[in-house]
């Protein structure tokens, strides 16, 4: 009997499936574990370490780390203990990381806030964690000081540094009719919120009306990200100095935490389970409905970028995604923290830095040669290398029960796998033990077409001239 080839090369380009419904014969995967998308397609995924020498207490979203301007800021949470966050400022003293405690936030005095925000000005610094503020004031002698609230400044729930202004989201505190919903920005150059006519400080409600959670430059804007919606503010100078507002998302970030990413590029995880970049050209949708639902039912959801290598992570304390601009894959690693030292090292960092034990695995999208008949897959094939005890398996589908998935089967030293299923539809596993030079460009699978009944004539010809 005539044997055909299914070629599946593309998938292994663009990772998992970013539709939230695939069709028959989409060149996406429905499984990538261990891996990771480039510019080359799937490779392996860098495990990334912990340099920090220090006794750091992990609660979920905790440890968090903050590198910016003039600071590189840690923040730990100990619920097991003294009961209270930690904030430490790091610095590199000697080529060695070195440690010093900026705040100690007593839960007892303070209660416990979200995730510290912070506006970094290289000399002046402001942090928030909703409930309680830490700034730093050179012209007051040096020193942290930890407040809730000054004549100037209320408390907020999150602040950013947009060209030496404070713009600022979430007042925590009696301030003019201000409440969690309002957006506020401060005099230009001045620590300084006190609205005068002339509109340089100031504030606005939401346009969505939702409480805001982050805010974020953006090249010469900010993006504010609240509980129901994505604003862009956009500063004018006619009439007067303020902010335009533009309403770009109407979906509200998943959680506080949800969002992540530099001047240029940002990614946020919304309340419709979708993923979303904004850059300066605007909003794009990602997609990955289906792989982001099943981190709704697990704790915080955190989006953690890494500007060395332009990594998105995305996940919980149990389940992580990887975006890394060419496609998403799943990883073994859950971190609430990522960051980079340009003078420290050439690598990036994470906290928690656990792995999992794995196992490196592709499964495809459902395939049906474009023929609903029953076929008879006969060998499953690669070009990965080296494949060390590598695996293969499929999953079919007769329509006439349940899917139902076969045993694996070892991959000889020519990368065949030979098995035998018969069905109308396929999905091809590949499994292996991970290595730092794994390459792959396709997966290819020898069939056999044994159900006739509704071919006429010649046999028309596979997908593609196979």
């Amino acid at each position: 009997m005539r044997e055909y080839e299914l070629l599946i090369d593309k998938a292994l380009d663009v990772g998992l499936s970013p539709f939230r419904r695939d069709k028959f014969n989409e060149q996406v995967l429905s499984r990538c574990y261990g891996l990771r998308v480039s510019q080359q397609g799937i490779g392996p995924y860098v495990e990334l370490s912990n340099p920090i020498a220090l006794l750091v207490y992990y609660d979920w979203p905790y440890p968090q780390v903050v590198v910016g301007e003039g600071y590189t800021l840690l923040i730990d949470r100990n619920v097991t203990a003294g009961n209270e966050d930690k904030v430490y400022v790091v610095t590199l003293i000697g080529g060695m990381l070195a440690y010093s405690v900026a705040a100690t936030l007593s839960h007892a005095i303070y209660g416990q806030g979200h995730l510290m925000e912070v506006a970094d000005f290289s000399d002046y610094a402001l942090m928030t964690n909703g409930n309680v503020m830490v700034y730093y004031d050179p012209t007051l002698g040096g020193g942290w000081t930890i407040t809730t609230g000054t004549a100037n400044i209320p408390l907020l729930d999150t602040v950013c540094n947009f060209k030496g202004q404070i713009v600022a989201g979430g007042a925590q505190s009696a301030w003019h009719d201000c409440d969690s919903t309002f957006y506020l920005w401060s005099k230009i150059g001045s620590a300084d919120f006190t609205p005068e006519r002339d509109g340089e400080a100031g504030y606005r409600r939401c346009p969505y009306g939702g409480d805001i959670y982050h805010v974020r430059r953006l090249g010469d804007s900010v993006v504010g990200y609240s509980s129901e919606g994505v604003t862009l503010l956009t500063p004018v100078n006619d009439p007067m100095p303020t902010f335009r507002f533009t309403e770009l998302v109407p979906h509200g970030l998943v959680n506080r935490g949800a969002v992540d990413g530099d001047l240029n590029q940002q990614m946020f995880l919304c309340k419709d389970n979708t993923l979303r970049m904004i850059t300066k050209e605007g909003v794009k949708e990602l997609g990955y409905r289906q792989f982001m639902s099943q981190l709704r039912d697990s704790s915080d959801i955190l989006v953690r970028y890494d500007k060395r290598t332009k990594n998105f992570y995305i996940g919980t304390e149990d389940k992580t995604y990887l975006y890394s601009g060419y496609g998403l894959t799943e990883i073994p690693q859950h971190p609430s923290a990522v960051w980079y030292l340009s003078d420290f090292s050439n690598s990036s960092y994470m906290l928690p830095a656990t792995v999992d034990d794995y196992t490196p695995e592709i499964v495809t999208n459902w395939f049906d040669m474009g023929y609903r008949g029953q076929k008879t897959i006969a060998t499953i094939e690669s070009d990965a290398r080296p494949l060390t005890n590598g695996e293969v398996a499929v999953t079919y589908d007769n329509s006439l029960g349940p899917e139902e998935t076969s045993n694996y089967m070892p991959v000889n030293n020519q990368g065949v796998g030979t098995l035998t299923a018969s069905g109308c539809q396929f999905k091809f596993h590949l499994r292996f033990d991970a290595d730092s030079n794994f390459q792959i460009s396709y997966i290819k699978s020898r069939y056999k077409m044994t159900d006739l009944r509704s071919i006429r004539g010649i046999y028309a010809p596979p997908p593609r001239g196979q």
